[in-house]
């Protein structure tokens, strides 16, 4: 077993924990069509985050070092982005010109704006991570195309 194989393995489990922990804050029925780990940078403090996709909304759930739920769950529709950037593309020029974008997906929704840092969208990072956070960056990025205000 090669270190992309171990690398993969690890994150399908990681993958599975993460699933876990948005379980109780999807809907009856409702299915995942893609998990993220993804971190928010504060000043001096990060914050962990399951990133759950729907094919409604996005489910957001804090989570601790063990990937447990360790907070409320929000919950993003649709209709509630008002904007955002994809790696740098597609929003302000403030978006575009920072020294993070390049690594950051920038949204806004519900007046909140959110900048979270995902593992995965070029080919170093891509090949560290699994197939499970591939498929669910993947799911992620089309759910902030297809709900990005077209101005």
């Amino acid at each position: 077993m090669g270190l992309t194989d171990k690398l993969a393995e690890n994150w399908e489990r990681h993958s599975a924990e993460l699933a876990a922990a948005l379980a109780p804050a999807l809907a009856d029925g409702e299915r995942l069509t893609g998990v993220v780990q993804a971190t928010e940078a504060r000043l001096f403090s990060a914050t962990l985050w399951a990133v759950g996709v729907t094919p409604s909304r996005l489910v957001l759930v804090p989570v601790d070092r063990r990937w447990r739920a360790k907070g409320e769950a929000v919950s993003i529709d649709r209709a509630a982005i008002e904007s955002a950037a994809i790696w740098g593309w597609g929003g302000s020029v403030a978006d575009f010109l920072s020294a993070s974008a390049d690594r950051e997906l920038r949204f806004t929704a519900n007046g909140r704006k959110w900048k979270l840092m995902v593992l995965g969208g070029n080919l170093l990072e891509d090949a560290l991570s699994g197939p499970t956070q591939r498929a669910g960056l993947e799911a992620l990025l089309d759910f902030l195309r297809s709900a990005r205000p077209r101005s």
